[in-house]
């Protein structure tokens, strides 16, 4: 039986090692046809490493034209290249190779099928331009935006931190003036803190991006105290009882109310500013006048102006029917009188700006050529910008209210060289 067996495999060998050649042939054709070899091209994002190279060289790098990305041809089986994805390989730029202060060479590797696929030779290439880079510190300025809810006022504006540490490439540090960090009061109206992102501004207000910048810290705590407000209305009172040639007609005042701050308790003791009686003594009125006072000392005790600046009141005590204008007298219309000898006297401007007073019909018909001024000069003495009053003559139903005017004096050079041709 084994003698059959063996004679039976033995028997015809050449064309039995032909056919299995052939059969193995047959298989790798269909193989082939069923899974051919294909080539795609893959588009990866590139990661550079190393970038600390250039940190310590002090130098900073743009990718060119914002393009990060190379491309390459892969060759592989259908069944594999059609599993296969970007994300299956990685694109490496080694900043260490940089070349020319220009490119840096890309090694592209599979993450899967390595041991399956071809990856075309092709050098590709990433494409920088290299920038000086930059460290500055800048002064945060807390602000705020909005209008916070009646009754409060903004006392204080803080953040933390104060300096923030800006580094990047040198021409965006450059340009930048100022840093902000501006918190939102719209109708709030009690003390509060919050993280705002900090801005950055050019010289010319615009907006300086921060996309390439490396800053010492990202938000800024921006701390808003708020103040009681109140406004209150001026009151003015007077002393003294008027000629009984004059009738008043109205005491205003300008501005005629002004905002204080302080605690809600001392602001609800507070109706009005008053102006004591001994400001405007009516005995000795002679007809309408405009004066300016201070009411800083008039301010009751634990309240405070919300603008220091405005401590300044006008006062305007108009007789019956009188409304007051302002007129421009030419400085050719003021008389230097009793010049004392030796000296000469200048006015150190064209004009003088003063109150006039009367009915609206006279002031309607008055002509500034008509306002005759004289400055007495008897006690004045050589120096520049000095201050001395100008007085008027009152026209016939119109008051003219004297003012202050500067003048200058010096020696009179064309009366000492006439005493020396004397003697």
């Amino acid at each position: 039986m084994k003698q059959k067996i063996l004679k039976a495999l033995t028997k015809d060998v050449g064309l039995k090692i032909l056919a299995f050649i052939f059969a193995f042939l047959l298989w790798l054709v269909v193989v082939n046809i069923d899974d051919p070899t294909q080539t795609r091209t893959f588009t990866s994002v590139v990661t550079v490493t190393n970038e600390d190279v250039l940190k310590s060289a002090g130098k900073l790098y743009e990718i060119k034209d914002g393009v990060n990305t190379v491309s390459f041809r892969v060759t592989a089986k259908r069944s594999i290249i059609e599993k296969l994805s970007p994300s299956d390989f990685s694109a490496v730029a080694d900043m260490n190779n940089l070349e020319n202060g220009e490119r840096i060479p890309v090694t592209v590797t599979a993450k899967t099928y390595a041991n399956y696929i071809t990856i075309s030779n092709k050098q590709n290439y990433l494409y920088v331009e290299l920038e000086d880079e930059a460290t500055n510190r800048f002064v945060i300025n807390a602000k705020t935006t909005g209008e916070a809810e009646e009754g409060v006022e903004v006392e204080t504006v803080t953040c933390s931190p104060t300096v923030i540490t800006v580094t990047g490439p040198q021409e965006v540090v450059s340009s930048i003036e100022t840093v902000e960090a501006s918190a939102n009061i719209k109708g709030v109206n009690t003390d509060f803190t919050e993280n705002v992102i900090p801005k950055f501004y050019d010289a010319s207000g615009n907006e300086v991006d921060t996309k390439d910048l490396s800053l010492s810290v990202s938000t800024v705590s921006v701390s808003v105290h708020f103040n009681n407000v109140k406004t209150v209305d001026i009151a003015v009172k007077t002393s003294g009882t008027l000629a009984s040639d004059l009738t008043l007609g109205s005491i205003k005042t300008d501005p005629s109310s002004v905002m204080i701050i302080g605690e809600a308790s001392a602001l609800n003791n507070v109706s009005n500013i008053t102006i004591p009686e001994s400001v405007i003594n009516l005995s000795n009125v002679t007809g309408s006048f405009i004066t300016t006072v201070d009411i800083s000392s008039y301010l009751p005790e634990g309240v405070e102006l919300t603008d220091p600046n405005s401590s300044k009141v006008t006062i305007y005590v108009l007789m019956e029917n009188e409304t007051n204008a302002t007129a421009h007298v030419p400085a050719s219309n003021i008389e230097l009188r009793n010049v004392p000898e030796g000296l000469a006297v200048t006015l150190e401007t064209e004009s003088v700006s003063v109150n006039v007073f009367g009915t609206e019909s006279a002031l309607a018909a008055l002509n500034t050529e008509d306002i005759i001024g004289y400055v007495d000069c008897s006690n004045l003495s050589v120096g520049d910008s000095q201050s001395t009053v100008l007085q008027f003559d009152n026209l016939e139903d119109i008051t003219i209210q004297n003012t202050s005017v500067t003048v200058k004096v010096v020696e009179d050079e064309s009366s000492t060289n006439s005493e020396d041709d004397n003697n």
